[in-house]
């Protein structure tokens, strides 16, 4: 889940990039978008180039991702496959305490060989190492900034924009199909859910929809713009198919919920032909609507919904009391809908996120 926006990419990086050998090159912009765009028009399909790693058709390639602007290795899974397909990306971690997710991108990146696939795949089971490893909610320890909120970054800007900016012209622009593995942070409940961004291209918005209709998930949520910066939304403006599932919650690694992301993510990978078989699909329930709630005021949160709860227009969602137990603010659903995620810590602060409905 998450908040906060960003800059979008802008002026160019401060020091000259690696080469994939190691060697500095006169150039002030991060060029692995050029290595990528060399390898999908270009002469030599049988390597697959990936920011600072290279992998040779039918091979499987495990290591860091490094970038002259930030000082964040990121570990990647790299599957080349026996032959041509699709081009996907897998994402965890994002937010650093989203542990069943986390897992689920792991164990993807580990089960899968090349010879499962027909295509490319890229695993980044922990795309922000300095919020997983301080424990840090919602945001990148440095700046104090939502990963999920700066998106596609800024080479010019802050820690966490930084960061976007990376994974967004490495990784987001070699794929033709996004999966960002998410769940509820470390103070979240949470349903399971999955979200596509509806844009003006309609045929994109249609398979978007298709995809994010595979996770064997219960309620799917057409986002129509609420929240910017997010990796979905910054994807599918740029033409690429892409969803976030959401399933764990409270910083809890919860294998059940594990599982379930694992289970779609692969169902997702043979729907997108990376995966030999036949995709299964699942009833859902279509959300067309993401209503969230902000706390005004710094207190103590008592909620008097639970998530998966379906609640009407105008019930009472919960309270804000002071440091006395008075109440200070009570909160109302602002549409019929169901609890998608809810904040479980007592403490809030304002601004800070309470509840989100579903509708």
């Amino acid at each position: 889940m998450k908040r906060q926006g960003g800059d979008p990419a802008g002026a160019c990086a401060e020091e000259a990039p690696l080469t994939p050998r190691g060697k500095r090159v006169p150039e002030v912009k991060i060029n692995t978008s050029v290595f990528i765009e060399d390898n999908k028009k270009g002469a030599d399909l049988s390597m697959w180039q990936f920011g600072n790693l290279e992998v040779e058709r039918g091979q499987k390639v495990t290591g860091y991702l490094e970038f002259p602007i930030i000082e964040e290795k990121l570990p990647v899974f790299l599957l080349n496959g026996e032959s041509e397909g699709p081009t996907v990306l897998v994402l965890g971690g994002i937010h650093g305490c989203e542990y069943t997710s986390i897992d689920a991108a792991l164990e993807i990146g580990r089960r899968l060989e090349p010879k499962d696939i027909k295509g490319r795949l890229a695993v980044l089971p922990i795309a922000n190492p300095e919020g997983f490893f301080s424990r840090s909610i919602y945001v990148h320890p440095k700046d104090n900034k939502n990963l999920n909120r700066v998106f596609p970054g800024n080479p010019n800007g802050t820690e966490a924009e930084k960061l976007a900016y990376c994974i967004n012209e490495t990784a987001f622009k070699a794929a033709d199909y996004l999966i960002d593995l998410h769940g509820g942070d470390m103070i979240e409940a949470l349903v399971p859910f999955t979200i596509y961004q509806v844009t003006e291209n309609s045929s994109l918005t249609v398979k978007s929809k298709e995809l994010a209709s595979l996770f064997g998930i219960e309620y799917v949520v057409g986002s129509t713009g609420q929240v910017g910066g997010s990796t979905y939304s910054s994807a599918a403006y740029d033409g690429k198919v892409a969803v976030i599932a959401e399933a764990g919650q409270q910083g809890i690694l919860d294998p059940e919920q594990s599982k379930l992301l694992q289970d779609g993510t692969l169902n997702a990978l043979r729907w997108a032909g990376l995966l030999d078989g036949e995709a299964k699909t699942s009833p859902v329930k279509q959300l067309s609507t993401f209503d969230w709630s902000f706390a005004d005021v710094q207190g103590l949160w008592y909620p008097c919904v639970e998530v998966g709860q379906q609640v009407k227009t105008g019930q009472s969602l919960g309270q804000i009391k002071n440091l006395f137990g008075e109440t200070v603010k009570e909160y109302f659903a602002g549409s019929d809908g169901v609890v998608l995620f809810l904040v479980t810590s007592l403490a809030i602060n304002e601004k800070d996120p309470l509840i989100a409905i579903g509708n």
